[in-house]
């Protein structure tokens, strides 16, 4: 997760992030109901996915090709995309939320889970909710998350035009916000409106407004979360191109987990990971535990 702003050009697989977020917007139809079908069918356990900092789980749709058919895979999504209604105050409010979803669509367990970067956070607390009501949770898989959330970006009004910037760029289009904007999220609507064709356009103002106000929560909510221990088998999928090692990550969760962790390292960069090659190695990862949970 990186909303910071950088003069450099994009790279290569900058562009490459940004026209795989518009397929994927297509793909799913723009769907932002609470849980979002990926794939049905199948008789064996659901992976279900929580979302990354955007807060919408289309990005799952990369790992489909990789995880075995038998699994269903199902992505949550983040309350207030869809329509106006109130935010989690917390992760236990947002954990008990999820788990209440999951509980619906698959009534008995194992539960398998999965969550790429923000998501890892929130995958995590799920998982501490549903043994905490006595589930069985057959695997977490974590994608390359932090277990506290560094206060490098802040949640103020005077960081909202870097948030709405991130959004333009998270869709591809040109970050055109400037810190001294009198009003980032009117300037949103301005550019995704002038750029017809690329994913947003389709959307009502009301539901593109929601997206800086739904990622600003998604970063409070985790900048304040002091996760717990859960019991479970845990998947870490380490990226490799990063300032930080794997052990430093790995590292990172002691204390909040009572076994050791499996760790698949992924060629690329954390923002990269669902591109389709660090996908792979990622789906074949989670593919290897799921058959070991069956």
């Amino acid at each position: 997760m990186d909303v910071t702003r950088t003069n450099a050009l994009p790279a290569a697989a900058e562009f490459a992030w940004a026209r795989q977020r518009r397929a994927d917007l297509r793909t799913a139809g723009g769907v932002l109901d609470p849980v979002l079908t990926l794939r049905a069918g199948g008789d064996a356990p659901a992976l279900f996915c929580t979302p990354p900092l955007v807060g919408a789980s289309w990005c799952y749709l990369a790992l489909l090709p990789h995880v075995p058919p038998e699994h269903p895979v199902h992505g949550l999504q983040s309350r207030g995309l869809r329509r106006p209604e109130p935010l989690p105050v917390d992760m236990a409010e947002l954990a008990r939320d999820f788990a209440d979803r999951i509980r619906i669509t698959q009534p008995h367990g194992p539960y398998h889970l999965f969550g790429w970067s923000l998501g890892g956070n929130t995958a995590h607390a799920v998982a501490e909710e549903l043994e905490r009501r006595g589930h069985e949770v057959g695997l977490l898989a974590l994608g390359d998350a932090t277990p506290h959330l560094p206060h490098t970006v802040g949640v103020a009004d005077d960081d909202l035009w870097l948030l709405c910037d991130f959004v333009l760029r998270e869709f591809g289009y040109q970050p055109l916000v400037e810190p001294d904007d009198p009003d980032p999220a009117r300037r949103v609507l301005e550019v995704v409106r002038a750029r017809p064709g690329l994913g947003l356009h389709e959307w009502p103002d009301r539901q593109l407004l929601a997206l800086p106000r739904v990622i600003r929560n998604n970063i409070a909510v985790a900048q304040r979360h002091r996760p717990g221990r859960v019991d479970c088998p845990v998947l870490f999928f380490a990226a490799t191109d990063g300032t930080r090692t794997t052990e430093a990550k790995l590292a990172a969760w002691d204390g909040h987990v009572s076994r050791p962790i499996e760790v698949v390292e992924v060629p690329g960069k954390h923002e990269h990971m669902l591109l389709p090659e660090p996908a792979a190695r990622i789906g074949a990862g989670l593919a290897a535990r799921l058959a070991v949970s069956r």
